[in-house]
């Protein structure tokens, strides 16, 4: 295989922005307290629904199956 550009350095497929520099892009306004309270409340309010929901069957089973293992562990 033949580079065309033998003088120059190839960049690792793995470079990118160092660690907690800015991403590319327009800057950001920074939010006011009344956005991030609005934000906020709506998280809460949309995890609680979440956590409302039933747990389906099949993760149901498969907690019991982890929860019977356990206790056999400890019964050695």
């Amino acid at each position: 295989m033949h580079d065309h550009d033998e003088g120059r350095e190839t960049p690792s497929v793995r470079e990118g922005p160092a660690p907690g520099a800015p991403l590319a892009g327009p800057p950001r306004r920074p939010i006011d307290a009344t956005a991030r309270a609005r934000i906020g409340e709506e998280l809460q309010r949309h995890y609680a629904q979440m956590l409302a929901l039933p747990i389906p069957d099949h993760l149901r089973a498969l907690l019991d199956d982890l929860a019977e293992g356990g206790e056999r562990e400890s019964l050695r």
